[in-house]
């Protein structure tokens, strides 16, 4: 045979040892993947710029630009960094909801006092040009009934009522709705009714959610990680290959899920001495229909925060059972068709 210098070259059949039944050979499922660990965003930016400058072929202005740059970036495309980023996005949202759609709800609602005002006004104005007891009188208070009814709907189709006796679009309330935009977890969140409101919903949730999943995706992969290196006591610099991960390492995601909730529950149902079965359906008095207008405004707060926790968690788990995969798993996937090396 031929070498890659074009030489010949002969190979010695004789000396070679075939191991049988090769091909049906199973592999473990810890050499089926790198033995690096996964890449990740640093958790902190570097503080050095290592460029190389040849004053011969590139100026010194043009080289602290490009390590300018490059240090920027550094700290933008940092676990920090995009945290920063996000929280602050989380805010600015919020205040540009809370000035268009506060506005909007306030006046609204004394819109509708003011037109229910007139309406009464008028009727009873009526009432005293006609006789007592006289047949006109249910003819024509039917008349304001309806004329009412109509408004009510109205103002109803246009967003009237959707916070009960309070308001929604307080400066919390839309500090929980940006983050339920940013979580995609915002089931039976309010909508925004102005058409400006729209608008900030859609360039909100185009910037924030994919570096919303950017951030907690890797925070997931930082997490799961140290999970396993506390769990097979190994340094920073390796991964475990081959040995069984431990028992508490294998419960730790449902564990930790379960434990979540029932946090959760304690903390957003029985301390608020709600009863044991809507305690235990928490998330829904976070929704419109729920009465999240009625709730005080730190609470909107904290909800907030544990919804961002909760998908936090959601990725550590993700990313965990991801890197420790067992054969049995590895095993199932392939029978289902559902992994492929191709």
């Amino acid at each position: 045979m031929k070498n890659g210098n074009g030489d010949t070259s002969c190979l010695d059949i004789d000396h070679i040892t075939f191991e049988n039944n090769y091909k049906h050979k199973s592999a473990d499922a810890s050499i089926q993947t790198s033995p690096l660990i996964p890449y990740r965003l640093r958790l902190w930016p570097r503080f050095s710029c290592d460029m190389k400058y040849d004053p011969k072929k590139e100026s010194c202005t043009v080289v602290g630009l490009q390590c300018g740059c490059k240090a920027i970036t550094q700290w933008i495309f940092c676990q920090m960094g995009l945290t920063v980023i996000v929280f602050g996005w989380a805010l600015l949202g919020a205040y540009a909801f809370y000035k268009t759609e506060g506005p909007r709800e306030f006046a609204q609602q004394e819109h509708m006092n003011q037109t229910q005002k007139e309406l009464s006004i008028e009727l009873a104005t009526e009432l005293r040009l006609i006789e007592t007891h006289s047949e006109q009188w249910p003819e024509l208070i039917g008349r304001y009934m309806q004329k009412h009814e109509d408004l009510l709907m109205k103002a109803v189709g246009e967003g009237f009522g959707e916070g009960g006796e309070g308001h929604i679009w307080t400066y919390p309330g839309c500090i929980l709705f940006g983050v339920s935009l940013l979580t995609t977890l915002g089931f039976g969140a309010p909508v925004p009714r102005t058409s400006l409101g729209r608008g900030i919903a859609v360039i909100f949730s185009a910037i924030g959610i994919p570096l919303h999943f950017l951030l907690i995706f890797n925070i997931g992969n930082l997490g799961a990680i140290r999970l396993q290196q506390l769990a097979y006591r190994i340094s920073s610099t390796d991964i475990p290959t081959g040995a069984p991960p431990p028992k508490w390492l294998k419960w730790f995601p449902v564990g930790a899920i379960l434990f979540y909730y029932l946090m959760g529950v304690v903390l957003f149902g029985f301390l608020r001495q709600r009863e044991a079965f809507d305690s235990f359906l928490f998330p829904l008095d976070f929704t419109a229909a729920g009465g999240v207008a009625i709730v005080p405004g730190y609470i909107k707060i904290c909800y907030a925060v544990y919804l961002e926790l909760a998908v936090t968690l959601a990725a550590l788990v993700v990313s965990l059972l991801q890197a420790s995969a067992t054969r049995s798993l590895v095993d199932v996937g392939l029978k289902l068709g559902l992994l492929t090396n191709t």
